[in-house]
């Protein structure tokens, strides 16, 4: 007889609570399904169905979290199992077995880096062209930025859009005045040009690759001089994403999730040619003709923000943290305007920087004449203009905060709808009841909310009765609002609101070529191999961007981006491949857990395109005895053959009591007794210690013994590279996580191979 159960339970989200059911029979996990939430759709779909499979696979809550919602996957697991528990349910677990650190290696035509809407068609488009194509996501799920929006975009110059609209008198041309004229003319000419030129040939394509269906957005916005917006049936970008990604595989590519980009991955000729990133602990080595960087902003890297984003808060995904402005250090990439985003006026500070978006609620209470004002209690704007004046009028305010005051027949509506989009009720109920702490929101008469939020009330009296006269007569001589939302305050119960400015996009970034969008460096050249697309990539949309845009940018890059990286590839086929110098590095140590031995594998993946290089274990090796010399060992002839066929040595070696482990001393002693293994060859020594020291006397020894007779190798003189407090200088998953270290042993390296030749 079976124990059907079914477990409900509950786990903290990040917008709210997360209600769920647990299916189990006879004490095996069949199904988790999720009743409610108020967690980004897109997001959620991709993060919950890969946790549920995890879970049912391996029979346990004791599962990794899914990377980029790890917070919100990590509670679930957590109190799901606590619920299971105490329904006395005993599973058995299947848990993957932990295995020691691996390299994944692979080889492609083009990788790209990022999810997102840019990454995405810009690796379809390389696969269109007939290239193989890699595109890794550090998150578990895919659509970064991209899948926050909705599907709102621009088609000028597409048939698609010639089919929606007809002929109505738009052009690339009259789009890139209008970007111009928004932007105030921060915008780059030559991006923007890129963009209008390329966006229509770019919806074309993806809509026939992908089966996207776009039709008249519903909404047309003002800043857009003729009707060109186009949105997907859902209006949802996710439909974007799911549709383009599911495209991209069945046209064969491949996507990496969990997969983030360390260091950027360069060949013989020292340029880029790749990626190391690091996957579940292990590391992933993509070698590649082509790299499209589509990494997105950095808009949740606080420490990368100036000055100038004092009091703008961020609503963007906390993924978007700048990680290519540390994986590119030491390329010296020259960037333009890191101080730009797309800031919005309606915003509401729920923790310390971060915000939520109350859009849609604001315009709603200013349609039924709700006013904007600040501290000192005067109106600042035009309730009815566009956006980017209540952006402006907020940001010109000392404390960068605005007060929206609306009378209660406002605020049902508003709160409708500040429910919809994120708010929970409970939530809106502690901003009521917390008072004196922000975010502002106070009840009460007039006198009441403007004592409260700390508006001075003698001149918002003032304002609220000329507000009122205007809104009787139907005129507004200060502000020029349309008489239809002067709607005059009812009642005497007041609701005053906080408004900040709010960003979940950085508009400046990387600088390009804008004939290739090939990355360039700060004397302006081009960085062979390595191009961009997206957010990483600002410029075309100047300061600010018109409703649409981000979209219109993210899909024309990466549209033309796919093509200069697949024609990028071709070039590099017909460019015969040098052979690589084939080297042995020897671990010199028998110790089971061994910086060295990280270090050697570091260094075989970070110059996985410099040389072909093999990482030799001396733990096997018996120690030395002369006795047995005529009856070499299989281990000592196994290191011996192999240090004999390569064309170079690298030795890293540990330091026990001011001198070579004596499992290393022995292993050099077998190779320079019967056989000369080391005779003639050319030898790097490279070292890594716990103390400060790093290996110094070590290496001083080694060099004496190497330099001995019998063994007469070719120390390369001087290059020492000595790693020093050799725990800090690793990362959980074994990389080297200072740059400083890591350019020094690239130099040392790069001097070797000299050395070789």
């Amino acid at each position: 007889m079976s124990n059907e159960k079914k477990i409900l339970g509950e786990a903290q989200g990040h917008n709210g609570l997360i209600q769920y059911e647990i299916d189990v029979n006879d004490n095996k996990i069949n199904d988790l399904k999720i009743l409610k939430h108020s967690e980004t759709g897109g997001i959620f779909g991709q993060v919950i169905e890969k946790l549920k499979d995890s879970v049912v696979e391996q029979q346990s809550f004791d599962v990794d979290a899914v990377s980029g919602a790890t917070d919100m996957t990590q509670s679930i697991l957590d109190s799901a199992k606590e619920a299971v528990n105490k329904e006395g349910v005993q599973l058995t677990p299947h848990l993957k077995p932990k295995k020691g650190k691996e390299t994944q290696y692979y080889n492609t035509d083009v990788v790209v880096i990022g999810g997102g809407e840019a990454g995405l068609v810009a690796g379809a488009r390389a696969l269109k062209l007939g290239k193989k194509v890699i595109l890794v996501e550090k998150n578990g799920y895919l659509g970064g930025a991209t899948i926050l929006n909705g599907s709102n975009v621009t088609g000028t110059g597409s048939k698609v859009s010639a089919a929606i609209f007809g002929d109505n008198g738009d052009s690339p041309a009259r789009l890139a005045e209008d970007t111009a004229r928004e932007s105030k003319n921060t915008n780059c000419p030559d991006m923007t040009n890129l963009m209008v030129q390329n966006i229509g040939p770019a919806i074309d394509f993806i809509s026939d690759f992908a089966d996207l269906h776009y039709q008249k957005a519903q909404t047309q916005t003002v800043e857009h001089s003729v009707e060109r917006q186009i949105e997907l049936p859902s209006a949802s970008s996710y439909e974007f994403i799911d549709k383009v990604s599911k495209a991209f595989e069945a046209n064969g590519g491949q996507i990496l999730l969990d997969t983030k980009v360390i260091r950027m991955l360069k060949d013989a000729n020292n340029q880029v040619s790749g990626v190391i990133a690091e996957h579940n602990g292990d590391r992933v080595v993509v070698a590649a003709k082509s790299v499209v960087l589509a990494s997105g902003g950095y808009g949740a890297n606080q420490a990368m923000r100036g000055e100038e984003s004092k009091g703008i808060d961020y609503y963007g995904p906390m993924t978007a943290t700048g990680d290519a402005y540390a994986f590119n250090e030491g390329l010296d990439l020259k960037t333009h305007d890191m101080g730009w985003y797309k800031i919005y006026p309606h915003g509401v500070e729920t923790e310390p920087g971060i915000a939520k978006l109350t859009t849609y609620a604001s315009k709603k209470s200013t349609d039924l004449g709700g006013i904007y004002v600040n501290s000192e209690g005067h109106r600042i704007v035009n309730e009815s203009a566009p956006y980017t004046d209540f952006r402006d009028a907020i940001l010109a305010q000392p404390d960068r905060i605005a007060y929206m005051l609306m009378d209660e027949r406002t605020r049902k509506e508003v709160h409708e709808l500040l429910v919809l989009h994120d708010f929970q009720e409970k939530e809106l109920q502690k901003f009521f009841d917390e008072k004196g702490q922000s975010p502002v929101f106070v009840k009460g008469s007039l006198a009441e909310v403007a004592a409260e939020a700390g508006v001075n009330y003698g001149e918002l009296q003032k304002t609220v009765d000329e507000y009122q006269k205007n809104a009787a007569e139907g005129v507004d001589p200060e502000f020029h609002r349309d008489a239809k939302f002067l709607h005059p305050f009812e009642g005497d119960v007041f609701y005053l609101v906080e408004q900040r400015g709010r960003f979940a996009t950085t508009l400046g970034g990387y600088s390009v070529d804008t004939r290739t969008l090939q990355l360039v460096n700060k004397d302006d050249e081009d960085v062979p191999n390595y191009f961009a697309a997206g957010e990483v990539a600002g410029g075309a949309n100047g300061h600010d961007s018109m409703p649409s845009m981000m979209n219109t940018w993210g899909i024309s890059s990466g549209y033309f981006a796919g093509l200069q990286a697949s024609q990028n590839a071709d070039q590099r086929d017909q460019t015969p491949a040098s052979e690589l110098p084939t080297l042995a590095l020897v671990v010199g140590t028998n110790a089971s857990k061994s910086y060295n031995r990280m270090l050697a594998r570091y260094m075989k993946d970070m110059f996985y395109l410099k040389a072909k290089i093999d990482v030799l274990e001396i733990k096997d090796v018996p120690m030395f005895n002369e006795d047995l010399v005529k009856d070499e060992p299989a281990a000592v002839t196994e290191i011996a053959d192999k240090i004999e066929a390569a064309d170079g040595v690298i030795i890293a070696t540990p330091e026990y009591d001011h001198a070579v482990p004596a499992a290393l001393k022995s292993v050099l002693e077998w190779l320079s007794c019967e056989r000369h293994s080391l005779k003639d060859k050319k030898v790097m020594i490279v070292g890594a210690s716990l103390g400060i020291q790093g290996t110094v006397r070590a290496q001083t020894n080694l060099r004496q013994v190497l330099d001995s007779p019998g063994v007469d190798a070719f120390v390369m003189p001087g290059h020492e590279f000595m790693m020093a407090k050799a725990p800090t200088q690793f990362d959980e998953n074994e990389s080297i996580n200072n740059y400083g270290t890591m350019s020094f042993l690239d130099f040392c390296f790069s001097s070797f191979l000299s050395f070789l030749k």
